[in-house]
């Protein structure tokens, strides 16, 4: 019996010892409204390899091409063009297609004709015919075309090409009759490839960039796992492309996507925009990025019992051993903070604070930190020596957080996220300069940060 009563009274002792008030209430009365963050603009410097574009145009043209050029009196020509493969090279804005071909000549040579005694005209003497590039190898030419081209409204190209050159590389010159056939034939072969101006573009005309571009639209609205720090979406929303320039068979531009991204503590499961027409073009640099983050209270708590676990505070004369810490839930911008303790007294006790975020320090502290109204009831009763200013100094101060070494975590889970393989043959590279914090705000169970960002970002396509 003596001994049951000693069990009992160490109890009764231990359970004296302990502090558990009650909670706070979370009344939410969230009257906020989330500042819209700024559009955000990347620049996106895109690489296309044109020549399979280039080797359907190539096949879609005539490679064989006939004329001729009768009269009676004076010289008659016929010809027959033969082009090699087209040879697409970028210069600049302009693209040159340069044609290597071959011709055969037939031509006849009447002195003087005369339609006297005849419905038509006849030759008064026997013609005289000669060939070029028949019987033996054909004679050289060479063709030049030069074009412009556009992306339109709707991801296909425009192109307005003009030919440049004609030029016989092996002249055709009779001397039979003394006759230099070789201007004539440039005069009758350029005829018909100023025709084919409009066969190339035609041609250029049917390619479409928006089956590439919609790939890369939807590869980008994808929501990329930033391992422990969240879903980065960018929700891209609208899209712009700048002129061409071209090096070589490669096209290179500049496309500037409006986006508005967050980061998610989950995927929000939004489905991506379709791939919109194209906007108007109007110059950027890199990447500049507003960006919404929405993070449970778990990763702030966590940091917050980095900061303060193991902390000791002698009080007058009672030890004070500081433990977990963790966000109990926030209501009308403060937060409620449960902080577990042992030492000559054990047990939690709530906290409430307003937390003050300084862009310049990219520190955030709850200077008005203070206990719980239902804390306050509770240690009143059984320890009121933590009402000891050096309590709410200490915690106060604990709870200061430099946010700095965490954007630099971020910044890099970013920058292996901005370098990757979206898919076969389209390859993103990219690079965060800078990141900072620009607001943060409680919400009733996640915390709201806007977070600004520049740097750079390309895309191939190959």
């Amino acid at each position: 019996m003596k001994y049951s009563l000693f069990i009992f009274a160490i109890l009764t002792l231990m359970s004296c010892g302990s502090i558990k008030p009650d909670a706070p209430e979370i009344t939410v009365q969230e009257t906020y409204d989330i500042p819209e963050a700024k559009a955000s603009y990347i620049k996106i410097p895109i690489k296309i390899n044109l020549k399979p574009y280039f080797d359907e145009t190539d096949k879609s043209i005539d490679r064989t091409f006939m004329g001729d050029e009768s009269q009676c009196s004076g010289v008659s020509i016929k010809y027959l063009f033969n082009r090699d493969p087209i040879k697409f090279k970028g210069v600049g804005k302009k693209l040159q297609f340069d044609v290597d071909g071959k011709y055969s000549l037939w031509l006849n040579y009447c002195a003087a004709c005369t339609d006297v005694f005849a419905s038509e005209p006849y030759c008064l003497t026997s013609r005289i015919y000669a060939s070029c590039g028949v019987g033996e190898p054909m004679r050289k030419i060479h063709v030049g075309y030069e074009t412009r081209i556009r992306v339109a409204y709707n991801y296909k190209l425009k192109a307005y090409t003009k030919l440049r050159e004609i030029k016989a590389l092996s002249p055709c010159k009779i001397t039979v009759f003394n006759y230099d056939a070789t201007s004539q034939l440039e005069k009758e072969v350029k005829a018909v490839l100023v025709d084919m101006e409009k066969d190339i573009d035609k041609e250029i005309n049917t390619i479409d960039l928006r089956p590439d571009m919609e790939t890369t639209w939807n590869l980008m609205g994808e929501p990329s796992d930033l391992e422990g720090y969240g879903f980065l979406e960018l929700n891209p929303q609208a899209i712009a492309m700048d002129d061409i320039v071209y090096k070589g068979d490669t096209a290179y531009f500049n496309a500037v996507l409006m986006a508005n991204p967050k980061i998610l503590s989950q995927k929000s499961g939004k489905k991506v925009k379709k791939l919109p027409n194209l906007t108007e073009y109007k110059e950027r640099e890199g990447f500049d990025i507003t960006m919404d983050v929405f993070t449970r209270y778990d990763s702030l708590s966590s940091i917050l019992t980095r900061n303060i676990a193991g902390k000791e505070l002698d009080v007058k004369g009672k030890k004070v051993i500081f433990d977990s810490i963790q966000i109990y839930g926030a209501s009308n911008k403060q937060l409620h903070i449960k902080m577990n303790f042992s030492g000559s007294k054990t047990g939690e006790f709530y906290l409430t604070g307003t937390p003050v975020f300084a862009p310049d320090s990219q520190y955030i502290s709850f200077p008005d930190l203070q206990f719980d109204v239902k804390s306050k009831s509770a240690l009143l009763k059984s320890a009121k020596w933590f009402f000891d200013k050096k309590v709410t100094e200490m915690l106060r101060k604990e709870t200061e957080i430099d946010l700095s070494p965490y954007l630099v975590t971020l910044k890099e889970e970013l920058n292996k996220n901005l370098s990757m393989e979206l898919s076969e043959g389209v390859n993103m590279t990219g690079k965060v300069n800078e990141i900072s914090i620009q607001l943060i705000q409680p919400r009733a169970d996640e915390l709201h940060i806007q977070i600004h960002s520049l740097g750079k970002l390309g895309i191939k396509l190959d």
